[in-house]
């Protein structure tokens, strides 16, 4: 079915043409009722333009050359065939609408010569399709250029959406294994002493409780975002605002509760909010898994310098030599790795000399 704005264009086209012969210079043959017939299938043609443009115009010229033909009253009836011409050159490629004018022309030509059998106008007899092909090729730029600038603005929006949902899910993996594996530590270290020494395994259920309470808190500003309105403007990459290298304590409290002296050297001084957070994420996680996949581990020594316009963060335990699967290839890492490259950063896990080393470089800008 053509659309409302493809009828009430013909019928527009379509009264002016007739009003147009009804108030022109009479001609050999009457306007009416063959030439009002040839005006309005030219008009019915031309409802159908925006679905099938090339027909329409082949559809559209026929009756308007017969009109001609026949001799009618001259009038606007080339108006039809300029909605129509215009209607291709607006919706296919510039040299296709310079080919569709081209021919438009020749046939027009042609239909003087060969049906009313009269020399060819000069030049400017067609200038009308010229600007009508002109404007038909601006048009449709302008219009190609919105709709690619609206499936650009699309994609970005996905994109956004895409890594909001990773970051979340990122957020979500850190706070999680972090606090199971004190939790799951400290249970085992209840477990263990609860007949022996009671007073320890309440230590370690005070522990737990307090990993627990922390997890919470953390995933409930976590998932506190998932209820508010995105702001495309705000620098969401790297996790909750409160989660920066200011921390570290926690991290190490958690270590040295589940056996592991955890050590901090280096004061990079005042961070983009990105940036601290992604070390912190990156400290965490890689003490998390000497914790939870080096069980000889007894000391991580972490190192935070910054140094020409990078932050170097450097996390290494002495769980011994990595030669079992059990060391981490999975999310956790993954995640890390994501989050360095998202900053234009870099980060690389791999055995260290007495055991697992993290070591990651951020773009921070120099101090001032």
């Amino acid at each position: 079915m053509p659309t409302v704005r493809d009828v009430l264009v013909a019928a527009a086209v379509a009264a002016a043409a007739v009003t147009g012969a009804l108030l022109g210079e009479p001609s050999g043959r009457p306007l009416l009722p063959w030439g009002g017939a040839l005006i309005g299938a030219a008009a019915v043609a031309l409802c159908w333009r925006s679905r099938f443009p090339v027909p329409v115009l082949v559809a559209v010229m026929a009756p308007t050359a017969l009109y001609y033909w026949l001799d009618h009253p001259d009038g606007p009836a080339s108006l039809l065939v300029a909605v129509a011409v215009y209607t291709v050159a607006s919706r296919v490629s510039w040299p296709r609408a310079v080919l569709t004018g081209l021919l438009v022309v020749l046939a027009w030509a042609g239909t003087e010569v060969l049906v009313v059998r009269s020399a060819p106008g000069p030049v400017d007899h067609y200038g009308w399709i010229v600007v009508t092909v002109a404007l038909g090729v601006a048009v449709g730029a302008v219009r190609r250029a919105a709709e690619l600038s609206a499936e650009q603005a699309e994609e970005r929006l996905a994109r956004r959406v895409e890594q909001e949902r990773l970051r979340i899910a990122r957020d979500v993996h850190d706070v999680v294994s972090h606090s199971l594996s004190m939790i799951v530590v400290q249970a085992g270290v209840g477990a263990h002493v609860a007949t022996r020494r009671p007073e320890e395994a309440v230590t370690a259920l005070l522990r737990i409780r307090d990993a627990g309470t922390d997890a919470l808190r953390e995933l409930r500003g976590t998932l506190e975002l998932l209820r508010d309105v995105p702001d495309p403007s705000a620098d969401r990459a790297a996790g909750p605002p409160t989660a920066g290298l200011d921390r570290l304590d926690e991290v190490v409290g958690s270590g040295r509760s589940a056996g592991v002296e955890v050590t901090v050297t280096g004061d990079p001084g005042p961070l983009p909010d990105a940036v601290d957070r992604t070390a912190f994420a990156i400290v965490r996680e890689a003490v998390t898994n000497t914790v939870r996949h080096a069980p000889g581990a007894s000391r991580v020594q972490v190192s935070v310098v910054r140094d020409a316009g990078r932050l170097h963060v450097r996390v290494a335990d002495d769980g011994g030599p990595v030669e079992h699967p059990d060391r981490p290839h999975g999310q956790g890492l993954r995640g890390l790795v994501e989050r360095a490259e998202a900053l234009g950063g870099r980060l690389r896990a791999a055995p260290g000399v007495d055991g697992f080393v993290v070591e990651a470089e951020l773009p921070v800008g120099r101090r001032t």
